[in-house]
């Protein structure tokens, strides 16, 4: 899949530096239960990087938190020990690629979580990861349909000076397409025609 968004982008950056860096390790963005993975992969330790939310802010100002999960298992005669040891080398393994500070956006780790020896032979490790701030502002490409939407010809706006000022429920009411004025009204107002522009 070829990345869309900056997330994505983000993302497909840390997943090709993670694969680069530990290469006898699966690196993937699909998370997938053991039973579907196969036993060589398994062995030698699967990561994926999961998207967990975008706490939003600012578009010019964006954040991004994200997972790598870690996944592994050892033979049937393995210890808790001999687990929590290889779940704490995939975890270090993260931070040292973090600490090394990739290219882009500011990462830190959050938080480790481990399997707590509950899944012998199996193990897991989950490193949250926050991200940014980002610019997510980027120009639409061809392949972006944003809708079929009519000519941009008047801009109008409702000011509000006066303290008290009016709740944003209010606010919200004079910003729709037919304004709603009827429990409260702006003290100013503007419209401005925008001439229409030729081909």
């Amino acid at each position: 899949m070829n990345p869309q968004t900056p997330e994505s982008k983000i993302l497909k950056a840390f997943e090709v530096a993670l694969a680069s860096a530990y290469p006898s390790r699966t690196v993937t963005r699909s998370l997938k239960d053991y039973a579907e993975r196969q036993p060589a992969e398994l062995k030698a330790g699967v990561f994926t990087v999961i998207t967990v939310n975008q706490p939003g802010g600012d578009v010019y100002e964006q954040m991004l938190n994200f997972m790598v999960v870690g996944q592994l298992q050892l033979s049937e005669r393995a210890a808790g020990e001999d687990i929590e040891e290889a779940e704490l080398i995939m975890a270090r393994e993260v931070k040292t690629l973090i600490q090394r500070q990739l290219t882009g956006p500011v990462m830190r780790i959050t938080g480790i979580d481990h399997s707590a020896q509950l899944e012998v032979p199996y193990g897991w490790v989950s490193v949250a990861v926050e991200c940014g701030p980002y610019d997510a502002t980027e120009p639409l490409t061809e392949d972006e349909h944003i809708g079929h939407l009519t000519d941009f010809l008047t801009f109008r706006a409702d000011i509000d000076v006066a303290q008290p000022h009016q709740s944003a429920a209010e606010h919200q009411k004079w910003a729709a397409d037919v304004p709603d004025y009827q429990t409260s009204k702006p003290d100013a107002q503007m419209s401005v025609a925008i001439p229409r522009s030729t081909p």
